[in-house]
């Protein structure tokens, strides 16, 4: 058959496709409702075509495991190590659960080493023995070893047996543990150089050096800062350390690069795709090698900044997400953090199921099969470059100002960060953006048991050591924090009182109005923790008000229309005591009989533009619950 498929249809230029979607939209404008505006400072076109990519050719016909490696380092296949970190306080539970985890198809064990600036609680080791009793018994020459060990990884060095060759990493980042805790408590590249020395020559496929995004992203920055932030991290320590006499090939043989993999899954995938392309462009200027030597190693830790602590079984779906992305991406190694990681250290079901998240990509899904499986696509192609040139201006600034250790010390990427934070606390404040199952739709029965999970710990500070690097320390940021902390007050108040805040509904009037805004009030106010009652419907003043006698309600909630819910305050607050009866709220904003609402003793209204969190933290004051 020579006649091609499809030769019958005419071509659609990209003129007549935006003509018709101008006609679909019906005057609406096409900027405002259909191009998306990152927080990464670039627009996404509602829909990309081949022109698109007409800058980009070289990206295109790039072949996977050549230079620049935009689409991947590996020629033939995608696949990828499966990691696991083990993070239990018990020793023999810990080598238990590591043994569990090789059993069943993980590639890669990472254990967690208690440690002052990881947040996690981490295995105790107190000697070098117990070290040795971890690793007894693990088949090292079938799956590969990595360390979370942070200030404390030059004595896991130490202890390390040194009989026979591993491979993995050390997890060594002297640099992040200066900008989390302040000062970098005598780590430096003193510390860091005989280390890499030492694994170079005798163990060269054991990584002395990992460069964590998770520094920044984990701290509020978005995904163009923490790869300029990361890359930047990366180049210092080539930097420093060819200055201390190392060859840039050795450091880039030594160094991992690993990265945070958040939920917005097609923007992490072209992540993935412009670090290495940048990486590349980076190493390059250390070294003309652009074979095996120039190689960068990336690997993908699942998001800790977005997990919440209530409804957890939610993290499982944002992990699987974020798991996708990195493996598309081209990461080499993957972490899935498990379910229930802020709330407790991983047991064997949490840990189950965070590696089965990725068994079935790889043994159902079949992700691993095709290298570069973003190949091609426009929209993807589009978002690699637009990412890599955003996060290439920032590389280059950072530079300007010294490098990534003086901007560092001279506040400039905290200010960054800090910048980043605030308007994602804004946005998500707003419910701009969503935190499931804590600043929307909540599950109102869920309970924090105890505070004695990672997410409350709170790790020692590093000790001082004369000459060491110091700098404003960057702290952690949790999307849903500040709701949470609210939500935790509510149930402390529980406990102390014996009982919840109760807030009645009052759905009246208009069928649609008082079922929408009934609805919207519940999941609103359980944001909070207050056990809120919906009562389906109130036909008449009379009925609400014997459902107000009936509950005796801390607050209640007129869910109702505008035009109606003056009327029905009128009716059904008459002859109450305003200053001694359940706090009175107005789901909506009916501005014209807003003030007539106040002066009926209203406190408050709901609606979709109020602050979520300011709107609580006023509610409990109001309630007493400090």
């Amino acid at each position: 058959m020579s006649e091609k498929l499809f030769s019958e249809f005419p071509p659609v230029s990209t003129e007549d496709w935006k003509n018709q979607i101008l006609k679909d939209l019906k005057g609406a404008d096409f900027e405002k409702k259909l191009v998306w505006e990152t927080g990464e400072g670039f627009k996404v076109q509602p829909f990309y075509r081949k022109e698109d990519l007409a800058d980009l050719e070289w990206s295109v016909q790039n072949l996977p495991g050549t230079f620049p490696y935009t689409r991947s380092t590996r020629k033939l296949t995608n696949d990828w190590n499966i990691r696991q970190d083990i993070d239990s306080p018990d020793l023999p539970t810990a080598k238990k659960l590591a043994m569990e985890s090789v059993s069943n198809g993980v590639d890669s064990i990472g254990f967690v080493i208690e440690n002052s600036t990881s947040g996690r609680r981490g295995i105790p080791l107190k000697r070098k023995e117990d070290l040795e009793f971890l690793l007894a018994e693990l088949p090292l020459h079938e799956s590969t070893l990595h360390f979370v060990a942070e200030e404390n990884s030059p004595l896991i060095h130490e202890w390390l047996p040194k009989i026979k060759p591993l491979i993995g990493g050390l997890g060594y980042d002297p640099l992040r543990i200066l900008a989390r805790h302040g000062r970098s408590g005598g780590h430096g590249i003193q510390a860091l150089k005989p280390i890499l020395e030492e694994y170079a020559a005798t163990w060269p496929n054991f990584r002395g050096l990992t460069v964590h995004s998770s520094t920044f992203r984990d701290s509020g920055s978005e995904i163009v800062e923490e790869l300029a932030f990361t890359l930047a991290l990366g180049s210092e320590y080539l930097f420093l350390l060819s200055e201390a006499g190392l060859k840039p090939e050795t450091v880039n043989s030594q160094m991992i690069l690993q990265f945070v993999v958040g939920s917005d899954y097609f923007l992490e995938i072209a992540k993935f795709r412009a670090a290495r392309t940048l990486w590349s462009r980076i190493f390059r200027t250390y070294s003309s090698d652009s074979g095996e030597a120039s190689l960068p190693f990336i690997t993908a830790e699942t998001a800790k900044y977005n997990y919440g602590v209530y409804d957890v079984y939610n993290n499982m779906l944002r992990a699987t997400t974020e798991a996708m992305a990195a493996a598309i991406g081209g990461a080499e190694v993957v972490s899935v953090l498990p379910f229930d990681h802020l709330l407790q250290p991983a047991d064997s079901f949490s840990l189950r199921i965070a590696r089965n998240v990725q068994l079935l990509m790889r043994h159902e899904s079949h992700l691993g099969k095709v290298v570069d499986p973003a190949s091609g696509s426009y929209y993807l192609e589009k978002l690699t470059d637009s990412i890599a040139n955003e996060s290439w201006k920032i590389f280059c600034e950072i530079e300007a100002e010294g490098g990534f250790l003086a901007s560092l010390q001279s506040g400039k990427i905290q200010e960054r960060i800090a910048n980043s934070r605030k308007r994602k606390e804004e946005n998500y404040a707003t419910r701009k953006e969503i935190s499931l199952g804590t600043t929307q739709y909540p599950n109102a029965q869920d309970k924090i048991s105890s505070g004695k999970g990672n997410k409350f710990f709170f790790p020692g500070s590093l000790e001082s050591k004369p000459g060491e690097w110091t700098c404003a320390a960057i702290p952690e940021y949790f999307v849903g924090d500040a709701i949470e902390k609210i939500r935790f007050r509510t149930e402390e108040w529980e406990k102390k009182n014996g009982r919840s805040p109760k807030i009645l509904l009052l759905p009246v009037g208009d069928l649609k109005m008082k079922k929408a805004r009934a609805i919207f009030s519940l999941n609103f106010l359980g944001c909070g923790g207050f056990n809120v009652i919906d009562p389906g419907s109130y036909e008449t003043a009379e009925d609400a008000k014997e459902g107000i006698r009936k509950e005796k309600p801390d607050a209640l909630v007129f869910c109702s229309s505008d035009d109606e819910v003056l009327k029905w305050v009128q009716e059904i607050l008459s002859g109450s005591d305003g200053k001694k009866g359940p706090i009175s709220l107005v789901a909506g904003l009916p501005k014209d009989s807003k003030s007539a609402l106040e002066a009926l003793g209203v406190q408050g209204f709901l609606h979709i533009k109020s602050n979520l969190l300011d709107t609580l933290t006023d509610l409990q004051k109001r309630l007493g619950i400090q």
